[in-house]
């Protein structure tokens, strides 16, 4: 991965028995406090849905877009909204639901839209949306991961998911922290080093666990990147 980075996303819903926001939602943000600030860690993203408006074009409505920092993304949802950010050479967010196999397709489809509106996409850089559950015994990680996806779905679309749980979480992370580390860097290659990652660790229910795993591997990518100059 010569370009690695990585960032924080949450995805804030309300549990079933609970009135107020999601206790995983107030642990991710506790989280983020024991982090010092200079790391390359990302505040916690606010994802809207919203529509980028070009008034000087024919184009109404481009596509679902995400605003992370000062940078604008649009979201890979099918590929006329791939076409239209390949358009303008806008970078794409890459949702946690969606397989490989469909991301990686949406990423040929970008592609070949840059090539067809003969934009240079070299210097564009994707983000990745992927839940990790880190835990020396596969099983637990990916029942937890699990418990947490079912959770959100009955939150969020009790009457129309027809999806299949189990695989999102095989396009997700779990496991021990070196499989952990070593999925991201071959999806990173999968994607020819295209994207940086916005990674979820809400579904570890050992807090402790939980931001030791965000540190060490906060440290990691900050040497990995000082090491190779791009910081």
């Amino acid at each position: 991965m010569n370009k690695w980075n990585y960032g924080i996303f949450f995805v804030n819903f309300y549990s079933k028995d609970e009135q107020e926001s999601s206790k995983m939602m107030n642990n991710a943000l506790e989280t983020l406090r024991i982090i010092n600030e200079d790391t390359s860690i990302y505040d916690v993203v606010n994802i809207n849905d919203h529509y980028l408006v070009k008034k000087d074009s024919e184009d109404n409505k481009l596509a679902p877009f995400i605003a992370l920092g000062s940078k604008l993304y649009m979201l890979a949802t099918s590929e006329n909204t791939v076409d239209s950010a390949a358009k303008y050479a806008l970078p794409l967010v890459f949702k946690w639901d969606d397989t490989n196999e469909e991301r990686l397709k949406l990423l040929s489809s970008y592609n070949a839209s840059a090539s067809k509106y003969k934009q240079n996409i070299d210097l564009v850089r994707h983000q990745l949306m992927l839940h990790v559950n880190v835990n020396e015994a596969d099983t637990v990680a990916k029942e937890e991961l699990k418990a947490y996806f079912e959770n959100y779905v009955a939150c969020t679309q009790p009457s129309n998911f027809n999806g299949s749980i189990d695989s999102i979480i095989q396009s997700n992370v779990t496991g021990c922290y070196n499989d952990c580390l070593s999925y991201v860097a071959n999806l990173a290659s999968e994607f020819n080093n295209t994207v940086d990652f916005l990674l979820c660790f809400e579904s570890m229910q050992d807090q402790n666990k939980k931001k030791s795993v965000m540190i060490e591997l906060n440290n990691q990518v900050i040497k990995f990147r000082q090491d190779n100059n791009l910081i």
